[in-house]
């Protein structure tokens, strides 16, 4: 992104602004299932987190899973 809006001298701050804006517009675009997963999974820790009052949870995660695994195959 810093590429695109550097590649040559805005004349202006307002010039250099839209530029960033746009770029930034492309990337959400482009990239939305990729932005909206990474918030999803962020969320999701800070649940986990909070679950456990900031404690460890990845086990949580790992027994969830297993008990996911075990109820499928019954």
């Amino acid at each position: 992104m810093k590429s695109e809006f550097y590649e040559e001298k805005a004349n202006t701050r307002d010039e250099l602004v839209a530029r960033i804006m746009n770029s930034a517009a492309l990337i959400k675009q482009e990239r939305q299932d990729e932005l909206r997963e990474a918030t999803r999974t962020i969320a999701k820790r800070v649940e986990k987190c909070t679950e456990v009052d900031g404690g460890i949870f990845e086990l949580l995660q790992f027994i969830e899973i297993i008990y996911i695994i075990n109820k499928c195959n019954q």
